[in-house]
């Protein structure tokens, strides 16, 4: 039996043709007044796969014929690179000494063994074709070394094949000659047998005490974590997911009313989410409801996100959580001093603007600043996961069913005018719009400059202006709108890249 588990198949195929009671009919054949020992023809071949292979057709027939071919089970007689056809053409059976399972990968030793016996004999029926001359010639020089011993082994070999009978010579030198031909073959000609076979092959190992342990403890495991009952919590999750984002997929849900800028030639759409947009649309403000990561990735998003942070004296958290990514990507000359900013501001002692962090974190973070392989730029890391932890599961819930978020959501609705645009409609009109040069990634030392003035009047803008929305929406919007006042339906907005940790 094979120890090659990719040609056992073939195997054990070829020693059923061998059987003399229900193999091939093999026997001496006629071929031009020539008498062929131990070969059949190539209809035999095929008329018996057929008939012993179940549910096997003559074309499929053919083809398992020329792969016991290409692999060197069975080689054509006269013409060694034609194609196995169901005529009378000639083959004969290769030996199991010579199968790839049982002789692998020859080396060079063996075929230059070969050659040499080959020239030992008479050059006009055994001589050496061009390619095995060259070949010959190289392993002379490979293995001078060695070449009395390969002569010896030719003479040798070769006194052993003159004792045979004739007709054992005739198809024993075939069959040599098919070996070589298949593992050392002509230039150009594709060889099926390749050293990644040998490397193919994986000894089945008996599995020990260890082994059974092993697979205890992890069914034991699967008993406990019962993950046939989280995949389909899983897929729920994702499909809901799915059903949300459904609208606000472009490739799911065209946009009509601007239409596709790709598509209309028109770029409205991108005007209207643009990041310095006077008024969001309504599904950008809604859109700001799913997760806390869709509310910070989009700019006016942050800002109102800051905006609700400083009513309930929380918006240290925004600023150091920005102040981290914008350290991140920060030129290298720019780090350690925004490094210090950063520690100086949020984390020290005493600073202005201090964080809630636990002393763990702290102490984490004071060792990768002294840590010379942790790069400056990612020492805040574990500071800036807990503080966005703390802010997705506190102030976003509290965001999310504010009054600024709902004020917010109904000045998308109604968009008013641009004198009326989200910053008039929270801060009273004292702040104007995004500039174009302004962006996201403002340094550590500007995002808390002048902000503690005039923070009570603004807070006091922002419930007077809400309840103006509350109770009059038809005035504090309409009134204002000009008559030819475009409707917004659409959305997408253009946000910034931001780093937004996973939940």
């Amino acid at each position: 039996m094979s120890s090659f588990p990719m040609f056992r198949k073939m195997d054990e195929l070829c020693i059923q043709m061998m059987k003399p009671d229900s193999g091939l009919p093999i026997k001496g054949q006629k071929y031009f007044r020539t008498s062929v020992p131990s070969s059949f023809t190539g209809s035999e071949l095929i008329e018996w796969l057929m008939t012993n292979l179940e549910e096997v057709d003559q074309a499929e027939a053919l083809h398992l014929a020329n792969q016991l071919s290409a692999f060197g089970y069975l080689f054509s007689v006269f013409d060694a690179s034609a194609p196995v056809k169901e005529d009378n053409c000639l083959y004969r059976l290769q030996i199991p000494y010579f199968w790839p399972s049982s002789n692998m990968q020859p080396d060079s030793i063996e075929y230059a063994i070969f050659l040499s016996k080959r020239l030992l004999r008479n050059e006009e029926k055994h001589g050496l074709v061009e390619y095995e001359a060259e070949s010959y010639q190289k392993l002379r020089e490979l293995l001078g070394h060695m070449w009395d011993f390969v002569q010896s082994q030719a003479e040798m070999q070769l006194k052993l094949f003159k004792e045979k009978k004739k007709s054992e010579k005739v198809v024993f030198d075939s069959q040599e000659k098919a070996y070589w031909r298949i593992h050392r073959p002509p230039p150009g000609t594709v060889c099926c047998i390749e050293e990644s076979y040998g490397k193919l092959e994986k000894r089945i190992k008996k599995k020990c005490i260890k082994d059974y342990q092993r697979d205890i403890e992890r069914l034991k495991q699967i008993l406990k974590t019962k993950p046939w009952l989280k995949s389909p919590k899983s897929l729920e999750t994702l499909v809901s997911w799915c059903d949300q984002f459904s609208n606000y997929d472009p490739m799911l849900t065209p946009p009509r009313d601007p239409g596709n800028p790709w598509i209309v030639d028109d770029p409205t759409l991108w005007q209207l989410n643009a990041n310095n947009v006077e008024v969001p649309t309504e599904r950008r403000v809604r859109r700001w409801g799913f997760s806390i990561h869709e509310l910070i990735k989009d700019p006016i998003g942050r800002q109102v996100l800051e905006t609700f942070l400083e009513s309930e004296f929380s918006q240290e958290n925004i600023r150091f959580w920005l102040a981290v990514q914008d350290l991140k990507y920060s030129p290298s000359s720019e780090v350690n001093a925004k490094v210090a900013a950063i520690y100086n501001e949020f984390l020290v002692a005493g600073a202005p603007c201090q964080v809630n962090v636990d002393s763990q974190t702290l102490e984490t973070v004071t060792k990768a600043l002294k840590d010379q392989t942790v790069p400056l730029r990612y020492c805040f890391s574990q500071a800036e996961e807990h503080i966005f932890i703390l802010m997705s599961k506190d102030s976003y819930p509290r965001f999310a069913r504010s009054e600024i978020y709902r004020s917010m959501l109904a000045a998308a609705q109604q968009q008013g005018s641009k004198k009326l645009g989200w910053r008039s409609f929270l801060f009273g009109g004292n702040h104007g719009p995004l500039k174009k040069s302004q962006t996201s990634r403002t340094s550590p030392q500007g995002f808390y400059k002048n902000r503690d003035e005039g923070s009570t009047a603004r807070l006091q803008n922002v419930v007077d202006m809400t309840k103006k929305s509350t109770l009059e929406p038809g005035d504090a919007i309409s009134g204002t709108q000009p008559k030819n006042s475009p409707t917004f339906t659409c959305d997408g907005a253009d946000s910034l890249d931001v780093e937004v940790p996973l939940k």
